[in-house]
């Protein structure tokens, strides 16, 4: 009886390690750089491990200036201290903390108003989970907003929006099967134009899996500038971090 090879979990082309994700789901090969430098091969299930190697060695010019770029940006800002005169981050702005009594904050314990972020005192270590609540209820109503509005000009009709935490990893997720797009709460501390920038590439993967010249020439027809708002989006996609 001829046993089968279980699929393998990495690849290793020259002196990069790549992760291998399987999915019966996919029909083309494709390749990921993470914001902190993780490689990822994202493959149809049953693809011969020698044609996955070929792919990849086909891409390693594009992987190797993904690299440069993300190590060009230096490491990622330090994590916020949740203490007065901090700068946090909202919509590409930052804004300055201040402490005050829980009394005067009926709404909540964050608060973003009179052009700064107000924080309940006496919080400690749960001040980021309180800041994390506030900025995925403003996702939320934002992004739903924006996917409202560009809908219709992508020609996409998705079955439900969803904002969570996507790790380090993604801005946002399109699932073909339940037409679900996904974002991660953090895009609200990106420009608006960044933001419309992801929604837009989420949606367009609701007509295009993969990223070949359909996919980009529908995205150019609801946002022709997108080159630049993604180029910017990948200078600075790590410079806030909560």
């Amino acid at each position: 009886m001829k046993l089968r090879r279980a699929p393998i979990e990495s690849l290793t082309v020259d002196d990069l390690l790549f992760a291998v994700s399987w999915s019966r789901r996919r029909r083309t090969i494709g390749i990921s750089v993470a914001r902190e430098g993780g490689l990822r091969v994202l493959a149809p299930a049953g693809v011969p491990a020698r044609k996955l190697e070929s792919a990849v060695r086909a891409k390693l010019p594009w992987v190797r200036r993904k690299l440069a770029e993300l190590d060009a940006l230096g490491p990622p800002p330090p994590r916020p201290r949740f203490v007065a005169g901090e700068r946090l981050p909202y919509l590409g702005r930052t804004y300055r903390l201040t402490l005050v009594d829980a009394a005067e904050m009926p709404g909540g314990p964050v608060a973003l108003r009179r052009g700064r972020f107000e924080l309940a005192r006496g919080l400690d270590g749960e001040a980021r989970g309180a800041f994390v609540r506030w900025y995925a209820e403003h996702a939320r109503a934002r992004l739903g907003a924006r996917v409202a509005h560009f809908a219709p000009l992508v020609g996409a009709t998705p079955a439900g929006v969803v904002v969570r935490d996507l790790g380090t990893r993604r801005w946002g997720v399109c699932d073909g099967r339940t037409r679900i797009v996904s974002f991660h709460w953090e895009l609200v501390l990106q420009p608006p134009e960044i933001v419309d920038y992801v929604v837009v590439h989420e949606l367009a993967h609701l007509h295009e899996p993969n990223h070949g010249p359909r996919f980009w020439r529908r995205v150019t027809v609801v946002m022709p500038d997108w080159k630049r708002r993604r180029a910017a989006l990948s200078s600075r996609g790590h410079r806030h971090t909560i």
